[in-house]
């Protein structure tokens, strides 16, 4: 392995989050970025995850971030000379319970303010666009147009391929073993027995984020957390959309092979520090689907598989400077961290190159829990609770 001995932005991760940093901040003219990943590509969250991406979320700060992002993946392809695959295929947020009605009414004035394309549907209305779904079961929804999905082998490989392009070094298998302060700032990392000096460090190591926050000897405001994901065996056109079911914890769409793809959360698992599949989860995420979509009662499970993430309380990303040691960013916390990532990465390489700070990036600081400012949202398909447990 070929390290230098100096550079100027070493980015620890390189999953969707490190690699698409490294290649914006390669377009606004930094020459000198060195990409370390302690895994193999894809063996993080950036290769575990349902390949959803949406926008239209219910408070102002999440749909902010979100919509720019979704606003990133729509020309990302060509910003990166590799096809990514985001398909708009429509992205239907259901609701069942009258608390979560409320919500996506809520949602609806946001997406207004927003210019976000959204309609907030009635179930008969909704059942013209997605017939598999039982209507009887749902109370109302509210549709995005532009939301959809992202193949994680597309986008990782895009992301991995731009990097190629631009001679940025990647390396994976580097695991960082130390991080370096000197007087008050971070000033390298070391790999193994091999130093690296450098001017900024971003931490985008998904669930090992925190770990690497300790070797600074900082701490940020996030906590282990599991999920589980699943594949059906192929089965002909039911499920156009990507479907969030707000009230179940449960989001699925299916694949263009016809795999019905998604997971649920279930208390208990999400807690666990481990990749093992698990035999709790794939029930309840069967009944939650089966109970909307009749049509896949009959279905089999091929494939099952965890994610580890390590999100803050709200469930919102850490991104941004730490407040307490200079020359440290992190860009970690997340639990949708393939629908914002093009929208982080436009941000925060914008945020390292000019020092100014975005309002739609400014209010998901790595500090803004002991300033009281959590950005609670309400839509989100993740147990908050949970996550802070």
């Amino acid at each position: 392995m070929n390290l230098p001995k100096q550079t100027g932005i070493v980015i620890i991760g390189a999953g969707i989050q490190g690699l698409l940093l490294a290649a914006f901040l390669h377009e606004l003219g930094r020459r000198d970025v060195l990409v370390l990943d302690a895994g193999y590509w894809e063996g993080g969250a950036s290769g575990r995850n349902g390949t959803l991406v949406r926008g239209g979320f219910s408070s102002p700060e999440w749909a902010g971030l979100f919509q720019h992002s979704i606003d990133q993946w729509k020309t990302l392809s060509r910003r990166l000379g590799h096809n990514v695959m985001y398909t708009p295929r429509g992205y239907a947020i259901i609701a069942e319970s009258e608390q979560s009605v409320d919500m996506l009414r809520t949602a609806s004035k946001t997406h207004q303010s927003f210019s976000i394309p959204s309609t907030l549907m009635t179930p008969d209305a909704l059942s013209k666009k997605i017939p598999a779904l039982d209507a009887n079961r749902i109370s109302a929804a509210i549709y995005l147009d532009d939301g959809g999905t992202v193949p994680h082998h597309a986008v990782m490989k895009a992301a991995l391929r731009a990097c190629q392009d631009k001679a940025v070094p990647v390396h994976y298998g580097a695991a960082v073993t130390a991080v370096e302060r000197t007087d008050g700032r971070v000033s390298g990392v070391w790999v193994g027995d091999h130093h690296v000096k450098a001017e900024l460090t971003v931490v985008a190591a998904g669930g090992q984020s925190g770990d690497i926050a300790q070797m600074a000897s900082v701490e940020i405001e996030a906590s282990p957390f599991r999920i589980e994901a699943c594949a059906s065996e192929p089965v002909r056109p039911l499920i156009q959309q990507a479907i969030a079911l707000v009230d179940r914890m449960t989001y699925l769409h299916q694949t263009a092979r016809g795999e019905i793809v998604g997971g649920t959360e279930l208390r208990g698992e999400t807690a666990k520090r481990n990749l093992k599949s698990s035999e709790y989860v794939i029930p309840r995420y069967a009944r939650n689907v089966v109970e909307i979509f009749p049509q896949t009662h009959d279905l089999r499970i091929l494939r099952q598989w965890a994610g580890y993430l390590h999100p803050a309380p709200d469930g919102g990303p850490l991104l941004g400077p730490h407040p307490d040691v200079e020359s440290l960013w992190f860009t970690a916390g997340w639990t949708y961290g393939i629908a914002g990532g093009p929208g982080a990465a436009d941000l925060l390489s914008r945020a390292i190159v000019s020092g100014v700070t975005d309002t739609r990036m400014a209010c998901f600081s790595v500090d803004r829990f002991r300033r009281g400012k959590p950005c609670i949202e309400a839509s989100a398909v993740i147990d908050s609770a949970s996550s802070a447990a």
